[in-house]
């Protein structure tokens, strides 16, 4: 272990943290009291110097006094003093030498002079003040007027630091008190015995106890960090030392901890007796209860089961004591009522050939149902795409059929003939609606291929207007509003036509006693991104469709899961739970978005965004050389399909618009065909699926004759077995069938008119 980790490792231990607490705490009050303590003896020492130099100078002036007094050699210093008045003020020496009694405060002046000459650093000042001076000298500045009025009011010396000429000093300022000695040259002056008439001021310079103080903070600092860090040292080792011991002690039990109580399955042990002695914690993420809920009942271990599984776990356990169980799964209803799937497992106790109970493992794997069930949805699925696969080829070509003579009787018939045409309407109607039944079996099929082009949702929604209220009850108005702007998006026609009408069967069956369909287009401007359900919609310019109900609306919970296939809120009559499953796919194949808003019986609205463009496209006008055998004012339009009703339908409704058709049942008499009017044919119109020669084939021979033929690809199967056959819907010109014939002749008309 780094010693970094072994810090951390201690410093993690409370009790180890709040010891080294209170030892810093200590020995930081030690620190401040020792540095306080240090500071009060610095300014202690000077005062006991300063009072000490006073006691010396009131002995000096006792002992002169005694002996009656002090004489010296007349000088220009010391010249006789005025202010002593006695009869032995003056005297001469044996050998005539002039003689005067110095005054006790002159004697002492003149010392500390001599003293500050020699050390200036030590020297000590001295003087004598008065609040009513005879000399000059005596005058007190305003710190010794103050302490000499305070002794009159009775008060005792005075203390202070100052400095003086720049540098610190300890000043005291003591009275003086008149004694009989003193009478002796201050009687005529009226003093009497006890009076106060003066002060001794004495400055004691403070510089080399402030240097020794620093010295000592230094050793203070000094010692109490040594001291702290062999405390800590010392806490540090004491507490590594009990945690080593510790961990030896509960070394067992922490294994059995690590087994039992964090096992991530449920386990638990059930005595002899059919007791609880034992249930991990994990039972509370798995169940909701609590070890002490399970601990309180026992019983709560079999009540939790679900009732259709109780009798499974009885019989699993009919023979307590039996060594060997078969592994169960079964359910179980935890506290909040979801319901949850345990594999369940467990074994015999047997110490010294005594049996003890039981240890039971209970291991969740509702994950793992939940997946089963989604492999079997993906399988159903599978399984629906490869039936749609296998009828969808025949019935789109029996819609076609249909679709195509019911736009050829549309154009026979009498406009007056009100009632027949409402007939050919329903028929064109149920065509419409068995192309998007068959388009939803193709789409789950491997998903059909999307064909985009550059179209108005305007134009979409008027071509099934009338299919789309067939689809609604008597009691359901639908309101069709469209944005006047025409703005163009990249779509397949087809799928655009498959989303509104699922869209819109969902909002009736929402309203099944009546209300409003909405159907809405308009321009939106996202400046930012938008959060929205099932996901966020980046900013960028869309045409927005919207679809519309008054419904029961749809709650937050079902809004997560509406777009996953099979999943439905209908009964199992009404519907297949692939409705919105396909919205949301096709919506996807567009790289559009879909955003729902809805509020729980107020209605649902389902907004698609589709991204739109701006485009210039150009148009070339070509010419092609007629052939003889066709008219030459016509487009010549090879249809090749090998069921002749198909071939047959489309020559008809070609032939009514005003082409050319030839016509071709295999992939052979396709090439043969082309070869022999190659410069009159404008367009092929090409099946996949052909005898003999396959569309692919046909259309590598076709364009080994002539790089710039044109080839519309015609097919009802699915993605996946175009894309067998190395053709990519979506860089060809392509239509699904069941054909629309609208949408055939304006793709024809594209395509010719741009040659």
């Amino acid at each position: 272990m780094s010693t970094k980790n072994l810090v951390k490792k201690i410093w993690d231990e409370k009790y180890s943290l709040a010891l080294l607490l209170v030892w810093t705490v200590l020995l930081c009050i030690s620190a401040i009291w020792n540095l306080h303590e240090n500071y009060r003896g610095t300014y202690g020492k000077a005062l006991v110097e300063a009072r000490t130099i006073f006691e010396h100078n009131l002995a000096y002036r006792r002992w002169n006094s005694m002996h009656g007094g002090v004489y010296a050699k007349v000088t220009g210093i010391n010249q006789p003093n005025d202010y002593i008045v006695t009869e032995k003020r003056d005297i001469t020496g044996l050998d005539g030498t002039k003689l005067t009694m110095i005054n006790p405060f002159q004697m002492t002046k003149q010392a500390y002079d001599l003293l500050r000459q020699h050390s200036p650093e030590l020297a000590v000042l001295n003087r004598t003040v008065s609040l009513d001076p005879l000399n000059v000298e005596n005058i007190p500045d305003e710190w010794e007027e103050m302490a000499l009025i305070g002794f009159e009011q009775g008060k005792g010396a005075m203390s202070e630091i100052t400095t003086i000429e720049g540098a610190p000093y300890m000043r005291l300022l003591s009275p003086y008190i008149t004694e009989n000695r003193c009478l002796q040259c201050h009687e005529h002056q009226g003093y009497e015995v006890g009076d106060i008439r003066g002060g001794m001021s004495i400055a004691v310079p403070m510089k080399p106890y402030y240097e020794a103080a620093a010295s000592s903070r230094k050793i203070i600092v000094m010692t109490h960090m040594v001291l702290w860090m062999l405390g800590t040292g010392t806490i540090i080792l004491l507490f590594i030392g009990l945690k080593n011991y510790k961990n030896k002690i509960v070394k067992e039990e922490k294994k059995f901890r690590i087994v039992s109580e964090f096992a991530y399955n449920f386990e638990y042990w059930v005595n002899e007796k059919k007791e609880l002695v034992f249930i991990s914690p994990s039972c509370k993420r798995i169940t909701g209860y609590s070890r002490q809920d399970f601990m309180k009942s026992t019983q709560l271990m079999f009540d939790l089961i679900h009732p259709d599984d109780k009798e499974l776990f009885t019989h699993h356990l009919c023979d307590f004591q039996e060594k060997t169980h078969p592994d169960i799964e079964y359910r179980i209803v935890t506290k909040k009522g979801d319901i949850r799937w345990m594999s369940h497992t467990c074994s015999p106790i047997y110490v010294d050939g005594q049996f003890l109970g039981r240890r039971g493992s209970n291991r969740d794997i509702t994950v793992n149902k939940q997946l089963e069930e989604e492999l079997i949805n993906a399988k159903k699925v599978e399984c629906l795409g490869h039936f749609a696969g296998g009828v969808a080829h025949d019935f789109n070509n029996v819609l076609t059929s249909i679709s195509t003579f019911t736009h050829l009787m549309m154009d026979e018939i009498d406009e007056d003939d009100k009632l027949l045409h409402e007939y050919i309407n329903y028929i064109i109607i149920a065509a419409k609606l068995g192309q998007n039944m068959t388009s939803n079996l193709l789409f789950f099929g491997r998903k059909r291929p999307s064909n985009l082009h550059r179209l108005d949702l305007n134009d979409i929604i008027n071509n099934i207007e009338i299919v789309l209220r067939s689809l609604l009850t008597e009691d359901i108005v639908c309101k069709i509003s469209l944005t006047p702007e025409k703005h163009f998006v990249m779509v397949d026609n087809h799928q655009v036509e498959q989303i509104i009408i699922n869209l819109a069967t969902n909002a009736r069956d929402a309203m099944p006693g009546g209300g409003n369909l909405s159907i809405e287009t308009s321009l939106v401007s996202l400046k930012q991104k938008k959060n929205g359900k099932p996901g966020s919609i980046p900013a960028g310019d869309y045409m927005a469709l919207s679809v519309s109900d008054t419904g029961s609306g749809i709650d937050d919970m079902t809004l997560a899961t509406v777009f996953e296939p099979f999943y439905s809120t209908k009964s199992g009559s009404k519907g297949t739970g692939l409705g919105l499953a396909i919205v949301d796919n096709l919506v996807k194949q567009h790289d559009a978005y879909i955003d729902v808003e809805s509020t729980l019986g107020a209605g649902t609205t389902f907004r698609i965004l589709f991204p739109t463009f701006t485009d210039s496209e150009q148009q070339n006008d070509g010419k092609q050389e007629p052939h003889p055998e066709l008219a030459a004012d016509k487009k010549t339009i090879l249809v090749v399909d090998d069921d002749w009703l198909i071939r047959k339908s489309i020559q008809l409704f070609l032939s009514k618009k005003g082409y050319n058709v030839l016509f071709a049942a295999d992939g052979e008499e396709a090439v043969s065909q082309y070869q022999k009017y190659e410069k009159a044919i404008d367009l092929v119109v090409l099946d996949v699926m052909l005898p003999i020669k396959d569309g692919r084939e046909v259309y590598d021979e076709i364009k080994q004759h002539n790089k710039a033929a044109k080839v519309l690809f015609v097919s009802g199967s699915t993605a996946n077995a175009l894309a067998e056959k190395n053709i990519m819907v979506d860089q060809m010109d392509f239509l699904g069938k069941p054909l629309d014939m609208k949408d055939l002749e304006d793709k024809i008309a594209e395509m010719v008119d741009s040659k």
